[in-house]
């Protein structure tokens, strides 16, 4: 019997990393802001079509050096936008990078 649930086991764990795949990245395209003040700055993304955005794991300097400039940003999805939703957000991967506009 241990050794029926031991197999059970191993098998639920290899076909649980089989189904696991890595997120896909979402790319976000907008005007970069930094809304509030000292000690707690968040960092936004205003897109024309999608609304605004909090963006997640993006330091303060980084964001300084793109603030009001037109960014393109990749990351996960943490919250999606909905109707119960107050701010989408966005954490980023890698740096966002400016685009013209």
């Amino acid at each position: 019997m241990k050794a029926i649930l031991a197999c059970a086991v191993a098998a639920l764990g290899i076909v649980a990393c089989a189904t696991s795949a890595a997120p896909e990245l979402e790319t976000l395209v907008g005007d970069l802001r930094i809304k509030g003040s000292a000690p707690f700055p968040v960092v936004m993304l205003e897109t024309a079509d999608r609304g605004t955005w909090e963006l997640s794991g993006m330091g303060e300097a980084q964001a300084r050096e793109l603030a009001g400039r037109r960014v393109e940003a990749k990351g996960k999805v943490v919250v999606p936008p909905g109707p119960a939703t107050w701010l989408p957000r966005l954490q980023v991967v890698g740096t966002p990078e400016a685009v013209a506009r």
